[in-house]
C-alpha cells in the first residue's frame, strides 16, 4: 500500500511519501481511499476541490474527518449522485450540522457521523478531570475553564 500525504511544512518522519499540493490530482486519481482530515484555513477552503473529485475512481472512496469547509461540497453530492465515487464517509460537513432537508443525507454511498473523529487514548478520563474541576470552581462561584458563550 502507497500512502501519500500532503502536509503544508513536511517534517521528514511521515510515514508515507509526501506530495506537494501541485501534485495532488495525480495522487487522486490513482487513490482507493482518500482522507482529508484538513484543518480549515484560507489555503483549505474547498481545497478539495470539483476537479480533485473528478479525478477520483469510480470504485474509491472519499473521507473528511478535518473540517467541512476544505470540500467543495456540491462537487462532492455530483459526483456521489453520478456514482462517479464509490461512496463518502463525512464526519464533519459544513454547515455543521447538516440540515435535516440536506441531500447529502439522501446522496447514495454517503455516510454522515456526528463528528467523532479523532481523540486520544486519554481523552475520557481527561473530559471527566476538566468536568470535575469545573464542578468545583462552579461551586465556589469561580469562572469556569473553557467557556463557550
Amino acid at each position: 500500500m502507497d500512502l501519500c500525504i500532503l502536509r503544508a511544512r513536511p517534517h521528514g518522519d511521515e510515514p508515507g511519501r509526501v506530495v506537494a499540493r501541485e501534485a495532488l490530482g495525480d495522487a487522486f486519481a490513482w487513490a482507493d481511499h482518500v482522507v482529508s482530515s484538513l484543518p480549515e484555513a484560507e489555503s483549505t477552503r474547498r481545497l478539495v476541490s470539483r476537479s480533485l473529485l473528478a479525478r477520483m475512481r469510480p470504485d474509491a472512496w472519499f473521507f473528511n474527518i478535518g473540517r467541512g469547509a476544505t470540500v467543495d461540497q456540491a462537487a462532492l453530492l455530483e459526483a456521489l449522485e453520478a456514482r462517479r465515487l464509490a461512496g463518502a464517509y463525512l464526519d464533519v460537513t459544513d454547515p455543521e450540522p447538516l440540515p435535516p432537508e440536506h441531500p447529502l443525507w439522501r446522496a447514495p454511498g454517503c455516510f454522515i457521523t456526528p463528528h467523532a473523529a479523532g481523540g486520544r487514548r486519554e481523552e475520557p478520563a481527561a473530559l471527566v478531570e476538566h468536568f470535575l474541576a469545573n464542578l468545583r470552581r462552579f461551586e465556589r462561584g469561580e469562572p469556569l475553564l473553557d467557556r463557550v458563550i
